[in-house]
């Protein structure tokens, strides 16, 4: 049994090297993968997210920055929830790319609703009127798909997308409601469970079992908890068996979640594994002081 010495310090430039090394690897099994759905593009478009998430938190663990790093892997935790929802109920893929889209003319909407008459706008003081944010909104609204159209004038209650004194309660009432259904989380973690969503011959738990205390724990630093910024941080074994296994869970879970939807294998496969497990064996030497039996 390997015991933890949770406060040996790691060499920070060692890890971050080979945990670098790592997230390279599998952003090149990603890039062999062949695209030929609408599907795909989804999971492979959250997925190279989750894959800059993590290079992104490799590079402030470099620095220093440990809480940030973790801030930062929170939103690929996120991004692991919403890959293993849609994969599980493929047929709201499309209610999913709406509300992306129904969000971006909420976000333009709200700085309609903030913008004061005259206010400068940028740093050298230019200025826009409402009228003209208004047509820039009727614009954005124009380059959304159809059914994203319809579904917003519909939750408005108005036949064309168009802003007036008159009809301004309606907008604000909507988008002051419109709450994407694929942030909540805990929604999509009840239903998962309701689905049956196990992974019991390589993890023995659901979903939740398994990404929950990252989420949990960045949560917490994201949300300012005094202790976590008050105290200095140090880049230990605990620290770093920590950020260890959470690339190493994220890139394994998301290859057991798309099995049979994602091919992973082909002819590229066999050489870029055997370079990730020779750095999986490099970190485990780093951090346990040898390599586990796997």
């Amino acid at each position: 049994m390997i015991t933890i010495e949770q406060n040996k310090l790691i060499p920070v430039k060692d890890f971050c090297y080979e945990i670098g090394k790592l997230i390279f690897y599998f952003d090149q099994t990603i890039n062999t993968i062949n695209i030929d759905s609408k599907a795909l593009v989804v999971y492979l478009t959250l997925i190279k997210k989750i894959i800059s998430n993590a290079d992104a938190a490799n590079k402030l663990i470099f620095e220093g920055h440990i809480n940030e790093a973790k801030i930062i892997l929170r939103s690929a935790i996120e991004s692991v929830i919403l890959i293993a929802y849609l994969s599980q109920f493929p047929e709201k893929i499309e209610d999913y790319l709406d509300e992306a889209q129904i969000l971006k003319i909420k976000n333009n909407f709200i700085i309609y609703k903030s913008l004061r008459e005259g206010e400068p706008i940028d740093v050298i003081g230019n200025t826009i009127s409402k009228e003209e944010l208004s047509i820039e909104n009727e614009r954005c609204f124009d380059s959304i798909s159809e059914q994203a159209k319809r579904k917003i004038l519909k939750g408005i209650g108005v036949e064309e997308y168009k802003i007036n004194n008159s009809n301004f309660p309606k907008f604000d009432k909507y988008f002051t409601n419109f709450r994407p259904q694929f942030m909540k989380y805990e929604k999509m973690f009840k239903e998962l469970d309701n689905a049956g969503l196990q992974f019991k011959d390589e993890f023995i738990f659901g979903l939740r079992d398994i990404v929950y205390g990252f989420y949990n724990d960045s949560s917490q630093i994201a949300h300012g908890c005094f202790l976590d910024w008050s105290e200095q941080t140090y880049f230990t074994q605990k620290e770093a068996e920590y950020l260890f296994h959470f690339f190493i869970k994220v890139t394994l879970f998301l290859k057991v979640l798309l099995k049979g939807v994602v091919n992973f294998q082909n002819v590229y496969t066999p050489q870029i594994t055997n370079k990730m497990k020779k750095v999986h064996e490099k970190l485990e030497t780093l951090i346990y002081g040898q390599i586990l039996h796997h």
